[in-house]
């Protein structure tokens, strides 16, 4: 039976693999399996259920079976839309950003072509129908609502606006109204 290993033959294999060292460089780049650091936190008992957690890192107990906790809802929409027997219009939502030669020729500006560079958010909605002095518009920072005769829509905007930097054009030909939105977010001094 040439060719085969014996039980010698595999042990000798095995140290050579792995030799069993008892001065083992524990510190090196290496990882090691099945072994972990032990920290200043590893000092005492070992607990056996560690998940509570205090602050922003504690963990929301919903109502029976909900995935959702109401702090993580937004409580922009209203409930009594779905009572409402008015039509939701048909509305498209656009990001809008100001760039210049520098940020699309030489890419020397902080801008993106991701939604986090817009300054502006357009929200065109089809009126079909409608005349623009059947149209009231509420703009909020976080919502806005149309309510017309025939038409109702609420909206949350996905970033906060600054209702007083925006604007609303009717094309009365296409029975369009069209929304202007600034945005407001807290990098905007660094990607602008």
């Amino acid at each position: 039976m040439e060719g085969y290993f014996g039980f010698n033959e595999m042990k000798a294999l095995q140290e050579l693999i792995s030799p069993q060292n008892d001065e083992l460089d524990l510190h090196d780049d290496l990882p090691q399996t099945g072994t972990r650091k032990l920290g200043p936190g590893d000092i005492g008992s070992i607990k056996a259920d560690e998940t509570e957690y205090s602050g922003p890192h504690a963990m929301l107990q919903g109502k029976g079976d909900d995935i959702w906790h109401s702090s993580e809802v937004s409580n922009a929409h209203d409930t009594n839309n779905m009572l409402d027997p008015r039509i939701i219009p048909e509305y498209e939502m656009k990001f809008k950003q100001q760039v210049t030669t520098e940020d699309v020729f030489l890419g020397m500006g902080f801008k993106t072509p991701s939604t986090s560079s817009c300054e502006w958010l357009i929200i065109s909605i089809k009126l079909p129908g409608e005349a623009m002095e059947n149209i009231e518009l509420s703009i909020e920072s976080d919502s806005i609502d149309i309510r017309s005769p025939r038409y109702r829509l609420q909206l949350p905007t996905p970033h906060s606006v600054n209702p007083n930097e925006s604007s609303a054009k009717w094309q009365s030909d296409s029975s369009t109204l069209n929304l202007t939105l600034k945005l407001i977010r807290e990098l905007d001094a660094v990607n602008f």
